[in-house]
């Protein structure tokens, strides 16, 4: 179930129709900023808070996973050696580890496809998503990210700064409006528990019928120059965490859905290097692919607290 920096700074990466001003600058009116005139009436802003919620669930999901290594819960470092791991299941609990055990780790992720007009309040049948991107900058020791969000055809450019459950975030480089991680998955039935997510993974991947995972070693961009390509194909449930994020998606019903993933890892140490996941629904209606690479592990970073935090 899951969306591509610095030299030092993290706030310094620019995405294409995004604005990457300072996000430290004063916070100002926290209230949400009105709707340009000039916009589609059809842009609601709860197209902007779902997709606040994806942003965030995909962003924070390994970072403040921090959380729980701090409090000695979810996945411990094993003995054995990263290099010597040859369990598929085991290849993606110890990729989301070495995710938890960098400084910092910056991520570049575009998004392809289509989905129903309806899904995100246009009256068009199909609504394209190409030309959608994220920049992700992650700290995972103080559990800090800051995530830059732009989607022409969607009419969205969103940023949001997080630190630990604090958050701020803006639309269109308008003002700065605070709020929570919990906040922003309320209602949603979507489960983000920080402390639980590891440990989940592993019982569900576990489990009696659960999806078997493959993985095969190939010459890749990573340090190491081979990747674990580690492989698995999901049920429904992550559709259904999709359409969890949109409610006020109205009656629409997409029907069941089939998530294809792939992990290219980092041989050596199982630092993943690029992540794909597919979703698509039966008749097609519903086709996106998210393609992220990871990048520039344990440099020197800055997240700013979150404005008026």
């Amino acid at each position: 179930m899951s969306s591509s920096v610095p030299p030092t700074d993290t706030t310094c990466h620019a995405s294409p129709g995004v604005d990457r001003s300072d996000p430290a600058e004063p916070a100002g009116d926290q209230s949400e900023p009105p709707q340009d005139p000039s916009e589609p009436a059809e842009r609601p802003l709860t197209l902007g808070r779902a997709l606040l919620r994806i942003g965030i669930v995909v962003a924070i999901a390994a970072v403040v996973l921090a959380a729980g290594a701090v409090n000695g819960v979810g996945p411990l470092a094993r003995a054995t050696p990263a290099a010597e791991i040859t369990d598929p299941a085991e290849m993606l609990a110890r990729s989301m580890q070495s995710v938890i055990n960098a400084s910092s780790v910056h991520v570049e992720a575009a998004v392809t496809g289509q989905v129903p007009g309806e899904l995100v309040g246009r009256s068009d049948p199909a609504v394209t998503l190409d030309g959608t991107i994220a920049s992700i900058d992650l700290r995972p020791q103080d559990a800090r990210t800051h995530v830059v969000f732009g989607s022409p055809n969607l009419g969205v450019a969103l940023e949001a700064i997080t630190s630990w459950d604090t958050m701020a975030y803006r639309f269109d480089g308008g003002s700065w409006s605070k709020g929570s991680l919990a906040s922003v998955v309320a209602g949603t039935g979507i489960d983000a528990n920080p402390l639980t997510l590891v440990d989940r993974m592993r019982k569900w991947l576990a489990a009696p019928g659960a999806p078997v995972p493959t993985a095969a070693t190939e010459p890749c961009d990573a340090p190491s120059g081979l990747c674990r390509r580690v492989v698995v194909t999901l049920g429904r449930e992550a559709g259904d965490v999709l359409l969890a994020a949109f409610p006020d998606k109205g009656s629409l019903d997409i029907g069941a859905t089939t998530t294809d993933v792939t992990l290219m890892t980092d041989a050596a140490t199982l630092r993943p290097a690029h992540l794909t996941i597919a979703t698509r629904n039966g008749d097609g209606s519903v086709t996106v692919t998210l393609a992220a690479d990871f990048t520039l592990w344990d440099w020197p970073s800055v997240i700013a607290d979150p404005p008026g935090g």
